[in-house]
C-alpha cells in the first residue's frame, strides 16, 4: 500500500494561478507526484494512470466539472475526488457529494492549512487508504 505522500494527484483546473497555488501547497506538505491538466478532456486521456486523488474544478471553460466527476467515477469509483470551486452554491456542493466527491473546497478559503486538513482527513479515511 502506498503512503499518502506517494499517491498520484491530478489537479484539473483551467486557472493557472489556482493550479500553481494548490500545487505549491501540496509540494510544501511533501506531495510530489502531481500532474496538472487544463481540462477534463486532457485529464481523461491520462485517467488510465489511475490517480489516487483528483482536485477537480467546477467550471472548466466549456466543460462542467460535475460531468467530469461522473466520468472519473464511471472509469474507477475508487479515485478520490475533491471538488473545487470559487462559487458558494449549495446545489453544486450537494451534487458533487452525490456523484462521489470526498470533499468540497471553496477556492477563496483554500489556504495551506485548509488543504492540509483535507489531506489529513484523507490519511485517516480507511476506504481511501485501501487504494
Amino acid at each position: 500500500m502506498k503512503s499518502l505522500m506517494d499517491k498520484l494527484i491530478f489537479i484539473i483546473d483551467d486557472d493557472p494561478f489556482w493550479t500553481a497555488i494548490l500545487t505549491q501547497h501540496l509540494n510544501e506538505m511533501g506531495y510530489a507526484n502531481i500532474k496538472t491538466f487544463e481540462s477534463g478532456e486532457l485529464a481523461s486521456a491520462e485517467i488510465t494512470s489511475n490517480p489516487d486523488l483528483v482536485f477537480l474544478d467546477f467550471q472548466l471553460g466549456s466543460e462542467d466539472g460535475l460531468d467530469v466527476l461522473q466520468q472519473i467515477k464511471g472509469y474507477n469509483p475508487g479515485i478520490g475526488v475533491i471538488f473545487c470551486t470559487g462559487y458558494e452554491d449549495l446545489g453544486v456542493a450537494i451534487s458533487a457529494m452525490e456523484y462521489g466527491s470526498l470533499d468540497y473546497l471553496l477556492k477563496g478559503n483554500a489556504s495551506k492549512e485548509v488543504v492540509g486538513k483535507i489531506m489529513a482527513s484523507l490519511s485517516r479515511n480507511r476506504a481511501f487508504q485501501a487504494f
